[in-house]
């Protein structure tokens, strides 16, 4: 499973924001230089985080972004559903996500609906506060090192 730009994006701009003085207001652009997210990408991102209620925006000479919450109150889960809708681990599930939309025997299902289960608990679990406390806690040497040891994995 890989992360998308858009969810990758929105976490490190709430990163960002979460580290800023509470209700300072910070321009798209200084966060978009600063994490290196092109500007109009983000511009989509900030759209849907307002949308959420995650991210309040602000108009005129001192206008920019700034969180509507504080970072301890904003789960991965809630970002994720901001910037990506409802997670659903297969599509094959109906609109409720209980039943298989192809036969009423699959031995996938409850596999699947449990690993879901347990993706949205985890989600729910780590908030943007849990990520700004855990930065810099890895040397990048490890992830270079990581980094190049799965490009030898999947060679």
């Amino acid at each position: 499973m890989i992360v998308s730009k858009t969810l990758d994006y929105a976490v490190r701009t709430l990163t960002y924001l979460g580290k800023r003085q509470s209700g300072k207001t910070v321009l798209m652009k200084e966060i978009a230089e600063s994490q290196k997210i092109p500007l109009s990408y983000l511009a989509k991102v900030m759209r849907q985080l307002v949308k959420a209620g995650i991210v309040f925006s602000e108009y005129g000479p001192n206008g920019g972004y700034s969180l509507k919450k504080t970072p301890s109150e904003i789960t991965l889960r809630q970002v994720y559903e901001a910037v990506e809708g409802t997670l659903r681990m297969v599509e094959c599930f109906d609109v409720s996500g209980i039943s298989c939309v192809f036969t009423s025997c699959c031995g996938q299902a409850d596999v699947w609906q449990e690993i879901e289960k347990k993706l949205l608990d985890i989600l729910g679990s780590i908030t943007i506060q849990d990520i700004i406390a855990r930065e810099c806690v890895y040397p990048e040497k490890l992830l270079f090192t990581n980094k190049s040891e799965n490009k030898h994995a999947n060679s």
